[in-house]
């Protein structure tokens, strides 16, 4: 499925995250909380999300062919993939089979990832980026190591986790947290995205800091291609 991420002055949809989700005949459609403790367990990471690229890659490339103006998503790169010796090549093989411009997609690294392997995290960063690609750090404030990660990695977008957002108009402490963050964002000429936008006071406060990407079920939940 695909979840907007849409401007929040204009609520023009300006790219989208791709999520995985199982489909099953006897539990319906469940979301990666419910299954990918045991694609972790049986070892196979790496083929579901070369299975994530390729599709993502394939869609892509269908919506062109069909004249479809396409927008930047992002995909999730997982924490185990950063020991995969082949996973940039392998990722620009992919992306170049379907002919979809490398700034097309974008790679989504979790800040627990940060925490576990920062030298394989600048590796790939740096990899990514020369390849044309985006690079951005997802969940950012979740964990503990945010700000040394920045100093290290330089990822082109941060998207600030949910638990940043004021939860009232009176929780001035959350809003001043968050202003904090874009401003220190902005000034590292970093992109922000905010996930996790719920109500008409959230999106109204992030376009008056000036954080106007936004992601969330204010806006749209995620949503299957057609």
């Amino acid at each position: 499925e695909y979840q907007p991420v849409l401007d929040a002055r204009t609520k023009k949809i300006i790219g989208a995250e791709v999520l995985s989700r199982l489909n099953s005949e006897s539990e319906g459609i469940l979301t990666p909380g419910s299954f990918l403790s045991a694609v972790d367990s049986v070892g196979i990471n790496d083929k579901f999300d070369y299975y994530i690229f390729e599709t993502v890659s394939k869609q892509l490339n269908k919506w062109r062919d069909e004249g479809i103006p396409v927008l930047p998503v992002s995909v999730n790169v997982s924490r185990a993939d950063l020991y995969d010796p082949n996973l940039f090549p392998n990722i620009v093989r992919i992306v170049d089979k379907y002919n979809i411009p490398h700034e097309d997609i974008e790679f989504e690294l979790t800040e627990s990832s940060f925490i576990s392997d920062n030298h394989k995290l600048v590796e790939l960063t740096f990899n990514l980026q020369k390849g044309g690609f985006h690079v951005l750090m997802d969940d950012f404030g979740s964990g503990y190591s945010s700000l040394n990660s920045l100093k290290d990695i330089k990822v082109d977008v941060l998207k600030i986790d949910i638990n940043f957002l004021p939860t009232s108009k009176d929780d001035e402490r959350a809003g001043k947290i968050l202003t904090s963050v874009v401003s220190m964002a902005q000034a590292l000429d970093l992109k922000v995205v905010v996930e996790g936008v719920e109500t008409r006071d959230q999106a109204d406060f992030l376009i008056s800091i000036g954080a106007y990407e936004a992601q969330g079920y204010y806006f749209f939940r995620p949503m299957p291609i057609e």
